[in-house]
């Protein structure tokens, strides 16, 4: 299997974890980084404009630790100015190894300040917020896409994007008024690396080692986001190598062990409830075991009830 470049970024393997919102945190991304076999992670979106004033809450996301795998943060926003100086700052500040772009986010307080999806709307302004980065760092650049905003308009805005420079485009394979549901259209996919002249990361609806090896044949690389939630496994999986962890239990009790590291008291009952649905997932009587979590009033409790259901 050929390896992954990203600028002058040579990545271990073909995998890319993606950008989820409360999800792929610090926590997370040290979590699936121990477990191995995944080529790069991006952080959960991060306001441009919040890191450009030095928000406190935008630059506690920026957190990092000593990684085996590369990371990109993910940047969301709509001026090319806020992205040219929050870029700045990730490259002069931070150890993070390249910046994304999102413009594919389908979230209704995302979109209504003319970010995510929203640029699928106006492809020249995109190229804009892309020239504003590139000139401003060095580091690898990418952006992740979706098929359009509500009609498809996939090769104008990659032909808007790969003039402008960027080292790779991730496509979301579904619009933005698909959001989340229905079928992921890959048949988007065909021909694409014969017609664009950059990287091209494929996602949507990769769940298992089979789907990835499908999905090699179509593009350079795959982002996996909520199937890597619900099984942090999967890249170790899908490059054949061992994990660094056995088993749920020993994730579920690492994610804890990181959330009472890198969060106050006053944040981790809600931190733990975040990861709830996908830790649970597959187990007897996941819904019961969901609502008592949601319903605890401690860390401690939800500690117990892991304890429970994974022995």
């Amino acid at each position: 299997m050929n390896l992954l470049k990203i600028g002058d970024l040579k990545l271990k393997h073909r995998t890319v974890l993606a950008p989820m919102a409360s999800l792929t945190d610090i926590v997370f991304r040290r979590t699936v980084d121990e477990i191995g076999g995944i080529g790069l992670m991006v952080t959960e979106l991060i306001s441009a404009e919040g890191l450009r004033r030095k928000q406190r809450r935008t630059l506690e996301m920026t957190r990092t630790f000593d990684f085996k795998t590369p990371q990109f943060i993910q940047l969301f926003g709509s001026e090319p100015e806020a992205f040219a100086e929050a870029s700045e700052f990730i490259e002069n500040e931070t150890s993070f190894s390249g910046i994304d772009i999102n413009m594919g986010c389908p979230a209704r307080k995302v979109v209504k300040k003319g970010a995510g999806s929203a640029l699928l709307l106006d492809p020249p302004e995109a190229g804009k917020i892309c020239r504003a980065v590139r000139k401003a760092v060095s580091l690898p650049l990418t952006v992740k896409i979706r098929l359009g905003y509500e009609s498809e308009n996939l090769h104008e805005v990659l032909n808007v994007l790969i003039s402008e420079g960027v080292d790779a485009v991730t496509i979301h394979f579904r619009l933005k008024s698909d959001y989340y549901s229905g079928d992921a259209r890959w048949e988007f996919a065909e021909g694409l690396k014969d017609k664009f002249d950059t990287v091209l990361i494929g996602n949507g609806d990769i769940k298992s080692p089979d789907d990835a090896r499908e999905k090699f044949e179509l593009v350079d690389g795959i982002m996996i986001g909520r199937a890597a939630i619900k099984n942090p496994f999967i890249f170790s999986e899908i490059a054949g190598d061992p994990p660094g962890m056995d088993g749920k239990m020993e994730v579920a009790g690492r994610i804890m062990e990181l959330i009472e590291e890198y969060y106050p008291p006053v944040l981790r009952l809600q931190r733990i409830k975040a990861f709830t649905k996908y830790l649970t997932a597959g187990r007897p009587h996941s819904k019961k075991i969901k609502h008592e979590i949601y319903r605890s009033h401690s860390f401690e409790e939800v500690r117990s009830l892991f304890e429970i259901i994974f022995n």
